[in-house]
Protein backbone atom coordinates (compact mmCIF):
# COMPACT_ATOMS: atom_id res chain seq x y z
CA UNK A 1 0.00 0.00 0.00
CA UNK A 2 1.29 3.35 -0.91
CA UNK A 3 2.15 6.07 2.00
CA UNK A 4 0.17 9.20 1.54
CA UNK A 5 2.19 12.13 0.86
CA UNK A 6 2.70 14.85 3.58
CA UNK A 7 0.90 18.04 3.21
CA UNK A 8 2.79 20.91 1.32
CA UNK A 9 3.39 24.16 2.77
CA UNK A 10 1.53 27.25 1.11
CA UNK A 11 3.72 29.22 -1.00
CA UNK A 12 4.75 32.96 -0.31
CA UNK A 13 2.05 33.53 -3.25
CA UNK A 14 -0.46 31.85 -1.74
CA UNK A 15 0.44 33.47 1.59
CA UNK A 16 -0.07 36.50 0.15
CA UNK A 17 -3.31 36.21 -1.84
CA UNK A 18 -4.85 34.80 1.21
CA UNK A 19 -3.38 38.18 3.58
CA UNK A 20 -4.57 40.49 1.28
CA UNK A 21 -8.06 38.72 0.29
CA UNK A 22 -8.48 38.48 4.44
CA UNK A 23 -7.25 42.05 5.06
CA UNK A 24 -10.45 43.57 2.09
CA UNK A 25 -12.55 42.13 5.23
CA UNK A 26 -10.84 43.19 8.14
CA UNK A 27 -8.09 45.69 7.67
CA UNK A 28 -6.56 44.77 11.19
CA UNK A 29 -6.29 40.96 10.09
CA UNK A 30 -2.21 39.66 10.98
CA UNK A 31 -0.50 36.61 9.94
CA UNK A 32 -0.96 34.52 13.47
CA UNK A 33 1.08 31.39 11.50
CA UNK A 34 1.73 29.55 8.15
CA UNK A 35 1.70 25.52 8.16
CA UNK A 36 0.59 22.69 5.95
CA UNK A 37 -3.06 23.37 7.45
CA UNK A 38 -3.08 26.77 5.95
CA UNK A 39 -2.37 30.42 6.75
CA UNK A 40 -3.72 31.60 10.13
CA UNK A 41 -4.65 34.84 11.18
CA UNK A 42 -5.29 36.88 14.73
CA UNK A 43 -7.77 40.06 14.54
CA UNK A 44 -7.01 43.33 16.81
CA UNK A 45 -10.78 43.58 17.69
CA UNK A 46 -12.58 40.29 17.12
CA UNK A 47 -16.25 41.80 17.51
CA UNK A 48 -19.45 40.18 16.40
CA UNK A 49 -20.46 43.28 14.68
CA UNK A 50 -19.51 46.51 13.80
CA UNK A 51 -21.15 49.87 14.16
CA UNK A 52 -23.52 51.70 16.51
CA UNK A 53 -23.86 48.79 18.66
CA UNK A 54 -20.60 47.60 19.20
CA UNK A 55 -19.89 46.86 22.30
CA UNK A 56 -16.55 47.52 24.44
CA UNK A 57 -16.02 43.88 25.08
CA UNK A 58 -15.05 42.75 21.75
CA UNK A 59 -15.58 39.06 23.10
CA UNK A 60 -19.43 39.62 24.39
CA UNK A 61 -21.76 38.96 21.48
CA UNK A 62 -24.27 41.40 20.61
CA UNK A 63 -28.13 41.18 21.64
CA UNK A 64 -30.60 41.24 18.75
Amino acid sequence: MAKAPAPAMPTSRQINEAFETVKKFHPDARIASVGPDGVKFTYTQERVALGQEAVDDPRQPLSW
